[in-house]
């Protein structure tokens, strides 16, 4: 029966769980967590490590079942580098971490941790996806420590708890549209970008004194200036300087619109479309959202991205749905608009329960 460390490193505890070993379930999960990883904009050796022990659980599923002896259970360092190899044959030192198991153990103690630190960071994504492939579990990253004595050091995943899998969707009709169910997606950007989504701005700190105090100058000197254009215009002795004061006054409201609209709309609705300060290259998906954590005076502002799966597009959603804004014919909400069909496939938006109903 192999034993593993437990989450915060203490006392080992038993792999052995009342869980129903299914080794078709364990493969198509680490299936789909390879699948998730592979969108994940970090390319550390740490994330290529944990999609190589993917492979290697999803091939040969049955190295992982709980009630395997302990020199039986799990993937030793050195497979791992063989898949290393297999699948990145140019990573610099990728022969001796497959050949070598004084290397491979070497390299496993240095990038563990960090994979470690990526799992807990990206869990609420992996269980979301989980969930989305309809399987009724949750999943944790494990070691088995060897110990010396020719017991080698084994990694793999284990069944943690089976979790509700939830009513299947139906085949689809456009008059009885399943509702879809939002998850977090990772967020990755400069360090602005994800001190906002992993630890998220307390306005009552110093650091939302300093946003709401720069916010409050911005307002008044816009106040200020429209007020000025507005007297100019008063006293214009041309039609030619009247029309002149009027285009400064209409880029003073678009000025003004891009500061202020979408932390109007973040006070009112306690989430809104973040600025294109915050945003990615290549989208604009990036909401920024208010919580209130307990006991604390004030709420915090977060960096956060939902997607769900969209149901008429397939039985798992062959494409995205992306929350953006609800332009003119929702004015003023958050929608969820299909990738393939962001006209015509749009769901309702609810961060709280994160779900969301076929609008149009």
């Amino acid at each position: 029966m192999a034993k593993v460390t437990s989450p915060d490193n203490g006392e080992q505890t038993s792999n052995r769980l009342e869980t129903d070993w299914n080794p078709d379930e364990m493969a198509l999960a680490a299936q789909t967590i390879e699948r998730i990883a592979a969108d994940w904009k970090d390319r550390s050796r740490a994330v290529q490590m944990l999609q190589a022990l993917c492979g290697l659980a999803a091939g040969d599923p049955d190295r992982l079942n709980p009630d395997l002896a302990a020199e039986s259970w799990g993937f030793r360092a050195t497979d791992i580098g063989e898949e290393l190899r297999r699948r990145w044959p140019k990573i610099p030192g990728v022969n001796s971490w497959a050949d070598n198991p004084d290397t491979a153990k070497a390299k496993m103690n240095e990038h563990w941790p960090k994979l470690k630190n990526i799992w807990e960071r990206q869990k609420p994504t992996i269980e979301d996806g989980l969930r989305a492939e309809g399987l009724p579990i949750e999943i944790a990253l494990y070691r088995d420590e060897g110990g010396g004595s020719g017991n080698y050091t084994k990694y793999g995943f284990r069944i943690d708890a089976r979790a509700d899998s939830g009513d299947s969707a139906p085949d689809i009709d456009l008059l009885r549209v399943p509702q879809v169910q939002y998850r977090h997606q990772d967020i990755s950007g400069n360090r602005l970008v994800r001190w906002m989504s992993d630890r998220g701005l307390y306005l009552g700190g110093w650091g939302g004194k300093v946003f709401l105090s720069v916010f409050l100058l911005l307002l008044i000197f816009t106040v200020v200036w429209s007020w000025l254009v507005i007297v100019a215009m008063g006293a214009s002795s041309s039609a030619v300087a009247f029309l002149k004061l009027g285009l400064i006054g209409g880029l003073t409201i678009v000025i003004f619109y891009s500061l202020f609209a979408w932390q109007l709309r973040l006070v009112a609705n306690r989430v809104a479309v973040a600025p294109m300060l915050l945003q990615p290259w290549a989208g604009d998906d990036y909401l920024l959202e208010l919580r209130k954590k307990d006991g604390a005076e004030r709420n915090t502002m977060y960096l956060v991205r939902y997607t769900a799966d969209c149901p008429i597009c397939g039985e798992h959603g062959k494409d995205s749905i992306r929350v953006a804004s609800g332009r003119w014919e929702f004015f003023g909400r958050l929608v969820g608009r299909c990738d393939r069909a962001p006209n015509e496939h749009v769901f309702s938006f609810d961060q709280i329960s994160r779900k969301g109903r076929f609008l149009r």
